[in-house]
C-alpha cells in the first residue's frame, strides 16, 4: 500500500475530542489503500488521559514517538496545581485568575509561537529527516492543533517537496480564543507568515465546517476542502438502557463562555410549575463546571435536580449518552461561532438522542447540520419562553410514549470510515496533481 505519515501531538492515552480524528483515520485509512505511519509526541502533557483508545490501534502499525518540551510543567509549578486537567483551563477556565496566571498567557502567547508546542519542532524535524531519508512515504498528513504540527509540516515540505494535507480542526489567527493570549503586533505578523505559509505551501487545506473554510479563504487560503468530524458506529452499544428519571445530559467542559443561566431558568420554573417534573428531570453535567454555573444552579435551588459527574473516560461518556432522554449541546459565545460544530456534535447524532442546542445567534453550520439530520433544535440562549415550551413537551414525550430514538439518514455520511475514505481520496488526488506538474 501507499503510505501516509501522519503527525499528531495527540495520541493514546491522550483523551477529549482532540484524539479522536488521528486515532480515526488509523484505524480506518488501511482500507482505502494508504498505510498510516504514526508520528506522536513521547510523555506529553495530556490534561486528560483515556487508556481505551490504545484499542483503536492496530497492533503492527509503525509509531514514532518523539519527546517533547512543553511549558506547562514551569506553569504547574508556579500556580501550585497538581492536577493534570488544569492545563485544559489555562485560556477558558482559569482556577486562578492571577496576576501570575496573566502574565503566564501572555508569555504563552507571544513567545511560543504558534503554540505551547513550538519547542517540539526542531526535535521532530531533525527525527523525521533522518526516518524519511531511510523509510520514504508518499504523503503526509499534519493535523492540529496544536499547530505546531502544521508548522512541522510545512518544514518537511520545504525539505522533501512530499504531497501535503494540512488540517485544521480548528482555525489558527482565527481560533475564538487567540484573543485571550493579548498577542503583540510583531507576535501576530509571526503566527500570520507561519499561517500563509502552511497555506502557500500545503497541497491541500483542510478545515472542518463551511464557514470557516470561507474564513480561512478570507485571509490567503486557496485550495481548501471541508472535511467534517465524525463517529464512529462501533464505539456505541444498542442495548444500553434509558434512564428512569427524565435525563438531560451536557458532556464536555462548561467554561466561561458556555453560560446557560436561561435554560436553568426554564428548568426553575417549569419545576415551581409541575411537582412531577420537579421530582424526575435530572441535568447531569459531565466534565468540569466553571464556579460560576455552580453557584447559579445552588441560587436557584436547583442542587438536587443536578448531577455532577466530572471527568469520565470517553466509553463511559458515550454509554451515558446513550441513556439520556436529551443531549445538551452549547456553542461558545465567541466572534467565529457560525463554523463551529463541536466535536460532541457528531458523537451525540451516533448516541440517537434527541439534540437540544443553544447557540448566540441563528444561522450557524451547526444550526444547518441539526435541521439537516433532523436530530435536534438549536434556541437562542435567551430565548426562555422557547425552552419552557420544549422541555415541556419532551417531558410530556417522556412520560407518555417516551423519546423516541432518532433515525436519520446522515449517520452513514459522518462515520469515521466514510472520513478515512474522503482523506484517502483526496491523498490520491494531490499524488496525481504532483505527477501532472
Amino acid at each position: 500500500m501507499k503510505k501516509v505519515l501522519i503527525i499528531s501531538y495527540y495520541w493514546p492515552p491522550s483523551g477529549g475530542m482532540c484524539i479522536i480524528r488521528p486515532l480515526k483515520l488509523a484505524k480506518y485509512l488501511r482500507k482505502t489503500g494508504w498505510e498510516p505511519v504514526i508520528c506522536t509526541a513521547k510523555d506529553p502533557h495530556y490534561p486528560f488521559e483515556d487508556q481505551k483508545g490504545f484499542l483503536d490501534v492496530p497492533d503492527d502499525m509503525k509509531i514514532i514517538k518523539i519527546p517533547i518540551k512543553e511549558p506547562y510543567g514551569i506553569y504547574k509549578a508556579i500556580m501550585g496545581e497538581k492536577d493534570k486537567s488544569v492545563l485544559a483551563d489555562v485560556i477558558h477556565n482559569p482556577t486562578k485568575a492571577s496576576f501570575i496566571h496573566k502574565i503566564s498567557v501572555w508569555i504563552r502567547g507571544n513567545f511560543f509561537i504558534p503554540d505551547a508546542r513550538s519547542l517540539w519542532i526542531n526535535p521532530v524535524l531533525k527525527e523525521l529527516t533522518a526516518f524519511l531519508r531511510e523509510n520514504p512515504v508518499d504523503a503526509i498528513i499534519t493535523t492540529g492543533p496544536p499547530h505546531s504540527v502544521n508548522r512541522i509540516g510545512y518544514l518537511l515540505k520545504k525539505k522533501f517537496n512530499l504531497p501535503w494535507i494540512a488540517d485544521f480542526q480548528d482555525p489558527w489567527t482565527q481560533v475564538d480564543y487567540y484573543d485571550h493570549f493579548k498577542i503583540s503586533s510583531w507576535a501576530h505578523k509571526r503566527h500570520r507568515m507561519m499561517e500563509n505559509q502552511v497555506f502557500d505551501n500545503a497541497d491541500l487545506v483542510t478545515i472542518v465546517s463551511e464557514s470557516w473554510k470561507r474564513d480561512l479563504k478570507s485571509i490567503g487560503a486557496k485550495d481548501v476542502e471541508v472535511i467534517p468530524l465524525g463517529f464512529d458506529p462501533q464505539d456505541f452499544n444498542a442495548k444500553i438502557d434509558l434512564d428512569i428519571e427524565f435525563t438531560i445530559t451536557h458532556l464536555g467542559l462548561l467554561g466561561k463562555d458556555r453560560q446557560p443561566f436561561t435554560f436553568l431558568k426554564a428548568i426553575k420554573e417549569i419545576c415551581d410549575e409541575n411537582e412531577s417534573f420537579a421530582s424526575r428531570v435530572r441535568l447531569q453535567l459531565v466534565g468540569n463546571v466553571n464556579d460560576a454555573l455552580k453557584n447559579e444552579i445552588i441560587e436557584l435551588g436547583l442542587s438536587s435536580q443536578v448531577i455532577y459527574k466530572g471527568q469520565v473516560d470517553r466509553s463511559k461518556a458515550l454509554e451515558i449518552m446513550q441513556s439520556s432522554h436529551l443531549l445538551l449541546l452549547l456553542l461558545n459565545k465567541a466572534p467565529n461561532v457560525s463554523g463551529r460544530i463541536p466535536g460532541k456534535f457528531f458523537e451525540y447524532l451516533g448516541s440517537k438522542r434527541p439534540i437540544l442546542s443553544l447557540g448566540p445567534l441563528f444561522g450557524t453550520d451547526l444550526e444547518k447540520m441539526l435541521k439537516k439530520s433532523s436530530s435536534g433544535v438549536y434556541y437562542d440562549y435567551d430565548d426562555l419562553n422557547m425552552l419552557k415550551k420544549y422541555l415541556n413537551l419532551q417531558f410530556d414525550l417522556f412520560c407518555s410514549s417516551g423519546i423516541k430514538i432518532n433515525k436519520n439518514h446522515l449517520q452513514e455520511e459522518y462515520s469515521h470510515r466514510r472520513i478515512a475514505d474522503t482523506f484517502g481520496s483526496y491523498l490520491d488526488k494531490i499524488i496525481e496533481k504532483g505527477k501532472v506538474k
